[in-house]
């Protein structure tokens, strides 16, 4: 059972003070070991590589020396470089701050440079390569190079963004499986949500229902279901939202979640129902975290939602941010976010309470 209900300026404050936990900065689940691996898997012909990490003595030293890049700049990676009269090398390094990155790129580059001198006059060919080697940065993420097909490397490297862990969330998935009726593809994490999924439909959902209805019905549905996972609350580095609580796994299964837990739950059932609807992602405030809501479009005119905070802790769920308008949002402390990027919530016929 929910606790008795606090006073919102609490709730507020705390919302404030910690929020929804942050979203991942890196865009990968992949370590830089990983996407080293897949970048010289994508190579035709390389000559034998050393291989050098964080855990060996010679790895700082490589970094200070060669690179000119400080061990406290590296929060991990790999080096991995051929010997003797071969240049091929690659380094994959996760940086601590985005503007370590800029700086390292710079290093990088200018390593590349002058590494290409070396075999000048002895290995024109190797020297060639290394002219052409190349430096990327994707957000904490840096690659440096140096191989046969630089352009294919390029690629593998960026591939490395974007993919989801092996059993992961994934709505597209879990959409697909819903529409064909055929889940055999799905990971156990994803058949789950989709059964769950479909069991709130048929003891929720009536074919009659307006859209607005089958909507009202899904908010209450999650926000009675649901409670907010505490755990986001926790003081030490090493805690933090329980696994799958930004998703709908936290919902459905574990029936404890954080806010992405709570508007990733209501995307999924709106598009599994045919509602137009969005996400929206906050700017995140002076205390870098994050929170997140939906978006949904009633006959033409858009309305915003806010699960999470329609279920508060202390308190009872309740419909204060069903279908309110974005200047309702802004009068409050915690939603802010990009309004170029989302429509206007202007839409009033369809607030909470119009169509008793």
């Amino acid at each position: 059972m929910k606790k008795l209900f606090c006073f919102f300026f609490t709730l507020s404050l705390l919302f404030s003070l910690v929020g929804c936990s942050q979203r991942q900065t890196s865009e990968t689940w992949m370590t830089p070991d990983d996407i080293a691996k897949a970048i010289m898997s994508s190579q035709q012909e390389l000559p034998a590589l050393m291989r050098i990490t964080p855990q060996d003595t010679d790895f700082t030293a490589w970094l200070s020396d060669y690179y000119l890049l400080q061990e406290e700049q590296v929060e991990d990676g790999v080096i991995c470089y051929a010997d003797s009269v071969k240049a091929s090398e690659f380094a994959v390094l996760l940086m601590r701050d985005e503007k370590d990155g800029k700086e390292a790129e710079e290093a990088l580059r200018e390593y590349i440079k002058n590494r290409a001198g070396v075999f000048e006059g002895y290995a024109p060919q190797e020297a060639a390569m290394v002219k052409e080697g190349i430096v990327i940065v994707n957000g904490r993420y840096i690659a440096m190079m140096i191989c046969p097909e630089p352009q294919t490397a390029k690629k593998a490297f960026l591939d490395c963004f974007g993919k989801k862990a092996e059993g992961a969330y994934d709505e597209e998935a879990v959409l697909q499986a819903w529409r064909s009726g055929d889940d055999s593809s799905l990971s156990e994490t994803n058949r789950s949500i989709l059964q769950a999924a479909k069991k709130v439909i048929e003891s929720e959902i009536d074919d009659n229902m307006s859209d607005y209805e089958k909507e009202l019905a899904i908010h209450d549905f999650i926000t009675g279901w649901s409670s907010f996972d505490s755990s986001v609350f926790g003081r030490s580095s090493a805690d933090g939202f329980a696994e799958g609580s930004d998703t709908p796994y936290g919902v459905l299964i574990d029936q404890s979640a954080m806010c992405h837990g709570y508007s990733s739950t209501f995307q999924l059932f709106m598009d599994m129902l045919g509602i137009e609807c969005k996400t929206v992602f906050g700017i995140p405030g002076s205390n870098g975290v994050e929170h997140s809501w939906n978006m949904v479009k009633l006959d033409g005119e858009w309305y915003c939602v806010d699960c999470a905070w329609d279920d508060p802790i202390g308190g009872s769920p309740d419909h204060t941010y069903f279908n309110v308008t974005s200047d309702y949002l802004r009068s409050g402390s915690i939603h802010r976010w990009d309004e170029a990027s989302v429509p206007e919530a202007t839409g009033t016929a369809y607030a909470y309470g119009q169509h008793e």
